[in-house]
């Protein structure tokens, strides 16, 4: 399971593929927006859409 390492936290590959791309994302722009605010509310809520996404399955 693929993963990356973010400024407070590890961001773990998705569970559901229909993410894979904004996880992607997330990984390419880690190094110059982790830590702030906007970079912060998109990783939870990319981990919000995984958690429901695995739960419909």
């Amino acid at each position: 399971m693929p993963y990356f390492d973010a400024k407070d936290r590890t961001v773990f590959s998705p569970v559901n593929d229909k993410l894979e791309p904004l996880f992607l994302f997330l990984e390419q722009h880690q190094r110059n927006l982790s830590g702030s605010n906007f970079y912060d509310d998109l990783v939870e809520i990319y981990e919000y859409l995984d958690q429901v996404l695995k739960e419909e399955k």
